[in-house]
């Protein structure tokens, strides 16, 4: 770690810490440099690194302030319990109605949006690279990648595991068209219709889409909106019924937000191990973390390939590209055959184009930026959120990933609002579309992947008073 890093790294953990409030004068750069024997331009990197989080801002003539407020004064979600009555069955319109059209939504600002703005993506590097690539090909790869796809995707992946306590190899691994079909393809290969699988509550809806498709009954299960599924529940339910799979986001999950401890990954291999139970993971925002290094996998703790860990780069480098991976441990046999049935090929233009741009430390590079961008906009969201939104909102405060999810005054419905905010050219995704039970309309869950500009935090103040505005009625 450079001097401006380790410096960077004890103010910010300072600031965290709830040494400074927001508004406080941070010591003055002379006396930083003074008192730690830093040269001055050194100390300023240790600022610009600050600034760039969105911790700190420089004020003309009069120095650096905190701009950063702790998340000790906002309360916060805790635990969310599934209830028995089941929820209305109009959410597929719902969310046909959320997330249609999406790219002819100019004009309004989308916190409903699951990818990061394309203005944090590398897109005239991922250019570079198609052109190369098309020029360096003879066939300019028409042809059929093989079923387990393309071996420099697969070499770059395995690389990025080689610290972890079990890392994979090319070998175990599959390619897919993202996150989503890696899904698809381990329910498909391990389940068959009437099957019972455990999720958390709330879930992403695209997964509780996917398995009503396949004929899969839902087990939402309880869980933290810190430290993820109540793994004792978990326990009993493996012990009350036959469980075909058990899915999780372990790393900054979505729509929550939260990252299982390294422990609880561990107690959860180590359920489904003994059980012999399929442990479905998807990992695919771990690489956007805002601490010092990326949090492990389930997999990571995987001796007998029980867990099926399934990642892409949508969410940090081309959500597009449909690039996605999946390793399947003791199952690689079914989940094969069932790329085979289904999708025969990966598409071979852009997964080399991914293979090309992990390469030579391209990704880590712009992983470090789209860092620092998503930092600074989670603490900006969290500012307007104190401020705007109705008194004792609660909101979660993650980790890493770009997913914030918010719980309103029970008063408040979140769906009977939406078509208000559309109005105001504002789009959210009310919290019953992670669900299927009749729970979290008070809730919504906000993507910060956004640019940040006035136009973002005019928006998010407008949806704070419009909350506001609800509550007065009652």
């Amino acid at each position: 770690m450079n001097l401006y890093e380790k410096l960077a790294e004890e103010l910010e953990n300072q600031i965290r810490n709830g040494a400074f409030q927001i508004g406080d004068k941070l010591p003055s750069v002379r006396s930083l440099h003074q008192q730690t024997g830093l040269s001055i331009s050194t100390v300023l990197q240790s600022m610009y690194v600050l600034e760039a989080k969105g911790l700190i801002e420089a004020q003309p003539k009069r120095g650096y302030f905190i701009t950063f407020h702790s998340p000790k004064n906002q309360p916060r979600p805790g635990i969310y319990q599934p209830t028995d009555k089941a929820g209305r069955g109009d959410m597929e319109d719902f969310i046909q109605k959320v997330y249609s059209q999406i790219s002819e939504d100019q004009g309004l600002v989308n916190f409903a949006i699951g990818v990061p703005s394309a203005n944090m993506l590398p897109v005239a590097r991922l250019k570079k690279i198609v052109r190369e690539t098309m020029l360096d090909t003879s066939d300019a790869l028409v042809s059929y990648e093989p079923i387990v796809g393309n071996l420099k995707l697969r070499r770059q992946i395995a690389k990025r595991t080689s610290l972890w306590e079990n890392g994979v190899s090319p070998d175990d691994l599959v390619t897919t068209s993202g996150c989503m079909n890696s899904l698809a393809i381990a329910l498909m290969a391990l389940t068959k219709k009437g099957d019972s699988i455990i999720t958390e509550t709330p879930v992403y809806f695209g997964t509780l889409q996917l398995a009503r498709s396949l004929g899969l009954k839902v087990i939402e299960m309880p869980t933290h909106s810190e430290l993820g599924l109540d793994l004792e529940e978990v326990k009993k339910m493996l012990k009350q019924q036959e469980i075909a799979a058990i899915i999780v986001v372990s790393n900054f999950s979505n729509p929550l937000g939260y990252s299982m401890s390294s422990q609880s990954k561990r107690t959860l291999v180590r359920i489904c191990t003994n059980h012999q139970v399929p442990l479905i993971e998807e990992d695919l925002y771990g690489d956007v973390y805002f601490g010092a290094e990326r949090p492990l996998s389930c997999k990571s703790f995987d001796k007998e390939g029980i867990v099926i860990w399934c990642s892409s780069v949508s969410k940090t480098l081309a959500p597009g590209y449909r690039v996605g991976w999946i390793s399947p441990g003791k199952y690689k046999d079914k989940i094969i055959k069932t790329k085979l049935y289904h999708q025969v090929s990966s598409p071979s233009l852009t997964h080399e184009v991914v293979a090309r741009f992990l390469d030579k430390g391209r990704y880590d590079k712009h992983l470090r930026q789209l860092r620092i961008s998503l930092q600074h906009n989670l603490h900006k969201y969290l500012q307007i959120i104190q401020e705007y939104f109705p008194i004792h909102t609660k909101v979660t405060f993650p980790k890493g990933g770009f997913q914030l999810w918010v719980e309103l005054d029970p008063r408040i419905d979140t769906s009977l609002l939406y078509e208000a905010a559309l109005n105001m050219g504002i789009k959210y995704a009310p919290g019953r579309m992670f669900t299927l039970r009749d729970q979290y309309k008070n809730c919504l869950r906000l993507s910060f992947g956004l640019d940040w500009d006035e136009n973002t935090a005019n928006a998010l103040t407008k949806l704070g008073l419009l909350f506001q505005h609800q509550l007065v009625h009652y």
